[in-house]
């Protein structure tokens, strides 16, 4: 589930960065944030004592909070609009797919 999570968090990011309200010098620290959180290497060697992990563990959350500051907030709330109705339909979707013994009754009111 936590890659899940983090895969989602990639992609939010990724499609705020190709909006093009957003300032390129956002967009490109996204994509650095992405592309170093993937990369097969480090700054700092993880066998360094104390912080060798420490860079792994504080450049995709500063990458993250730094971002969401530089955004502009209409972005970040189309984004989120987007996410709400995709997440509607699906649930819609899976309500249509079950057999009607399971389905929310309908409230009289």
């Amino acid at each position: 589930m936590k890659w899940i999570t983090i895969l989602r968090t990639i992609h939010r990011y990724w499609k705020m960065a190709h909006d093009p309200r957003t300032p390129p010098s956002v967009r490109y620290l996204i994509y650095f944030g992405i592309f170093y959180s993937l990369a097969p290497f480090d700054l700092l060697p993880d066998w360094v004592p104390g912080l060798g992990l420490i860079d792994d563990a504080a450049i995709l959350p500063g990458v993250i909070a730094v971002s969401m500051l530089l955004i502009p907030r209409e972005v970040k709330e189309s984004e989120d609009l987007k996410e709400h109705r995709e997440i509607e339909r699906s649930q819609e979707k899976a309500i249509e797919v079950r057999p009607e013994h399971e389905k929310p009754k309908a409230s009289a009111g």
